[in-house]
Order: structure tokens, then C-alpha cells, then sequence
């Protein structure tokens, strides 16, 4: 099994010859549906109860359950999920992005189509978008079609798992999903405040389809990977994703640092803030190209579990190490004891090297800055990452028989690259540097503009 921990729930178009899911259910299909969640979720997941206690949980989720009536709309049941789940508090383990019952709501034109930037829970109108939607540029947006925006977004928010960096970072990402989830659709009415007090509204008198309004606030949808050269002395690499063809990302890389070598580039930037993880295996790719440093990636501890059996015999994998275990033990996977990339190069890139993490920056993206910082591969700028060190991973899906809302589980925790399983928090940058809500309004970077600073 590769070691993997995987992307933030993100599957957004699913098949198409399953018949589609009730759009009401009873209040005993409900609460059968949360029950079927629980048994599966206790049975698979390594350690359930980490960021709260199993009697807290079940005394939420009895509350939550005492709130659905005699019926429940599916859309309003999916939202519940998402306030179950989160109080988990693994960010991995949520309600999938592209359930089976929304297929068709998701292809119209009745998305928030804008990226807003955050900062303390309020949100306000970037530079780019000020001219567009004539509001001054870091005007606060107080209020959508009449619904307070402070009160909304801390609902959403309670909605999401994981670090409080990343729940808002991800809250914001995904805002046009959750307002749909809310029933908030076009034409969108934002009410605004300016810095000076001032206040007024606008109107967005059309959405836009659901892939479009995320492609806005994650571009890897569209582009997983890109690469420039800025101010003809850095070499910029921003990897989005870590999911895909790991041939793909080679051939990439390859011209990446083709280019690098013939402008005579002797710095460069990769930057891990738009990335949410994927496949460990694309790390040790990128690490081929830039060091011949050993390395390790540290221990890892799988709950066996007949679900996730079940998941890797339905795809075919029946070959597979997990299977041989017994279930409700524990499967230990020790890569403690450093060594070379598996994609060993005879040459790599000999300038210097940073990476750049932020909030977004989480599961194999927080393994890779993880690596870094520990075996000192290169300097880390930036913001913590989104995630602990000890992470949550190998998820699986776990359908639900009467609403067929699909939720993603998790099986594994991942130790730490250090091995130590009481070392815990996120990876935090060498040079520690804070983007503020100027800095996010009026687009700019202060971490590239450090690094070019430094490197002139």
C-alpha cells in the first residue's frame, strides 16, 4: 500500500446510471442513516474520539438527531452530516463535495461565482472584484439576500472540522457550496460595509455552475500545477495538488527545471499554499529534483476494518497488505530510518530552495513541509500549515442506504515524520510571515516579495 493521506474531500461528478436519491426522507430513515454512519465510522476509524470524547459526541449527535422533524429535505440532512462529522474534528472525514442526488443542481447556474477573502470570520471584497461589483475594494460583506453574514458564516463554520486556520481558510474556499446548501441562490443581494462606515448593496443578478464558482477559489480544479520564472532571477513552482498521474507531474517537473537551467536560474520558490494534498508519491518526485538529502516519512497505524476491506476488494485491490490482518486490530507501517527518493536523480537543482505554506496547506502537502522542516531539505516561509503533523488519512467512502449521501472516512494516523507518536502540532516555517487582510485585499504576496527581497 502506498503511503498516501489523502485530498481534502473533493470528488465533484459522479456516475451517472445510479437512480437518484429520495428528495425527502422520514425521521427514522434519517436517524438510520446517522446510526448506519456512526456504526461504520467507529468500526473503521483509528481513533474516532482524539479531539473529543466519545460522550461528547454521542450527546451531539443525540441533539442533533431530537432536531429533525417528522421529514427532512435531503439537502437539509447533508448540511446535518456536516455538523456530525465535524464534531470529529478530522478534516479529512466529511461529506463528499459531489453527492449523486445533487448532480444535476450542480450543473446549474445557481453558484456564488466570486472569490471573497476572510480574515477573523467577516468577509470582504477583494481589489480585483471592486470594479466589478462597483464596491469600494475592503468593504465587509455584512449580509447575503437579507442573511447576516457574521451569523452564517459561523454557522458554516460549525460545519467544518480540523485546525481553526483551516476551517475558515476551507469555509471561505467553499462558501458558494454552503450557501447553496442554505437555500441562498441568485439573484445574490450583498449588503456591504465600507473602512469608512459607509454602507450600500449590490446585486449578482446570475450564478454559475458549481465547478465554475470552485474553480475561482481552487484553481488546481482547472490547473494542478504551474510554473514561471519572476523577475528573471526566481523560479516559481506552485504545485496545487498532489493527486494524478505520477508521469504527468514528472514531465512537468522535467520542464520546469529545463526552463530553470537555461535562463541560469539559481533560486527557487515552491509553493504548497493552494494545495490540499493527494499522493505522498508525487513528494518523492519533487524532492528527486531538488535534493540528494535521505529522508523518511515517518509511522503510520492503520485500524483494520472489514469497510475498508470492503472498499479495497470492490475496486479490485485484492492483493493488497491490509487484507491479511484481522479485523479491529492494528496494522504499523514504520518508515522511520532515512533514505533516498525512490526517483533518485544523478543531478538535482543546486541554487537555493524555499517552500511556502499557509492555512490551506494540508494533508500530503503538510507531510511534504513536514519532511522538509525536519530533514532541513530547504527554508520554509510562510504560515503554519493547516494541519498537525498527526494526521488523519487512507479514507474511504461510507454510503448511506436510504439518503445514498456519500461521507469520506478515514482508517489511519499518520505519527509525524520524527516518528514520535506525542509530537504533535502543525509544521511551522523558518521564517514565519503573516498575510493580513491588506495584504489579502489588494492581492499581494509578501511571501515572494520576501524571497525576491532576499535573493537580489
Amino acid at each position: 500500500m502506498n503511503f498516501k493521506s489523502w485530498i481534502f474531500p473533493l470528488t465533484l461528478l459522479l456516475g451517472t446510471n445510479i437512480s437518484l436519491a429520495q428528495s425527502t426522507l422520514s425521521r427514522g430513515q434519517a436517524i438510520a442513516d446517522i446510526d448506519e454512519y456512526t456504526r461504520t465510522m467507529r468500526a473503521s476509524h483509528y481513533a474516532p474520539f482524539t479531539y473529543t470524547s466519545q460522550k461528547d459526541y454521542d450527546a451531539g449527535v443525540e441533539k442533533i438527531k431530537r432536531s429533525i422533524g417528522d421529514s427532512i429535505n435531503t439537502r437539509d440532512l447533508l448540511w446535518t452530516f456536516y455538523r456530525i462529522t465535524a464534531l470529529l474534528g478530522d478534516a479529512h472525514a466529511t461529506p463528499q463535495l459531489g453527492q449523486l442526488f445533487l448532480r444535476d443542481e450542480l450543473k446549474k447556474d445557481q453558484f456564488f461565482p466570486y472569490k471573497l477573502v476572510q480574515e477573523k470570520h467577516r468577509l470582504y471584497i477583494p481589489v480585483k472584484l471592486a470594479t466589478e461589483l462597483h464596491i469600494p475594494a475592503g468593504a465587509e460583506i455584512t449580509a447575503i439576500n437579507g442573511r447576516q453574514m457574521t451569523a452564517l458564516y459561523e454557522e458554516i463554520l460549525v460545519g467544518m472540522a480540523g485546525l481553526p486556520s483551516f476551517r475558515e481558510e476551507a469555509s471561505c474556499r467553499l462558501l458558494s457550496y454552503f450557501l447553496f446548501l442554505k437555500g441562498i441562490q441568485p439573484p445574490f443581494v450583498l449588503s456591504y460595509k465600507d473602512n469608512k462606515g459607509a454602507t450600500g448593496n449590490t446585486t449578482i443578478s446570475a450564478g454559475v455552475p458549481f465547478r465554475q464558482a470552485l474553480t475561482a477559489t481552487m484553481p488546481h480544479i482547472v490547473q494542478p500545477y504551474t510554473y514561471s520564472i519572476l523577475h528573471n532571477r526566481l523560479g516559481y513552482i506552485d504545485v496545487r495538488s498532489l493527486s494524478g498521474n505520477v508521469n504527468a507531474f514528472r514531465t512537468f517537473l522535467d520542464s520546469c527545471f529545463r526552463q530553470f537551467k537555461a535562463a541560469h536560474i539559481h533560486h527557487l520558490a515552491i509553493d504548497l499554499r493552494q494545495n490540499s494534498g493527494g499522493n505522498t508519491l508525487l513528494g518523492d518526485l519533487l524532492f528527486s529534483y531538488i535534493t540528494h538529502k535521505k529522508y523518511a516519512w515517518g509511522r503510520k497505524s492503520w485500524r483494520i476494518s472489514q469497510p475498508y476491506k470492503n472498499m479495497l476488494i470492490a475496486g479490485g485491490d485484492t492483493t493488497d497488505s491490509y487484507l491479511k490482518h484481522a479485523n479491529g486490530t492494528v496494522w504499523e507501517h514504520e518508515d522511520c530510518t532515512p533514505g533516498d527518493s525512490p526517483f533518485k536523480k544523478d543531478s538535482v537543482f543546486e541554487g537555493t530552495v524555499s517552500f511556502i505554506t499557509g492555512p490551506f496547506t494540508f494533508s500530503s502537502a503538510m507531510a511534504i513541509a513536514d519532511v522538509v522542516k525536519t530533514y532541513g531539505l530547504a527554508t520554509i516561509i510562510g504560515e503554519p500549515t493547516g494541519e498537525n503533523v498527526q494526521d488523519f488519512g487512507e479514507a474511504f467512502p461510507i454510503d448511506l442506504p436510504n439518503s445514498k449521501i456519500r461521507i469520506q472516512s478515514t482508517t489511519s494516523l499518520s505519527h509525524g515524520v520524527n516518528c514520535d507518536k506525542k509530537k504533535n502540532g502543525p509544521v511551522l516555517p523558518d521564517v514565519r510571515i503573516t498575510t493580513s487582510l491588506q495584504h489579502k485585499v489588494w492581492d499581494k504576496d509578501p511571501m515572494l516579495e520576501f524571497i525576491l527581497h532576499s535573493i537580489q
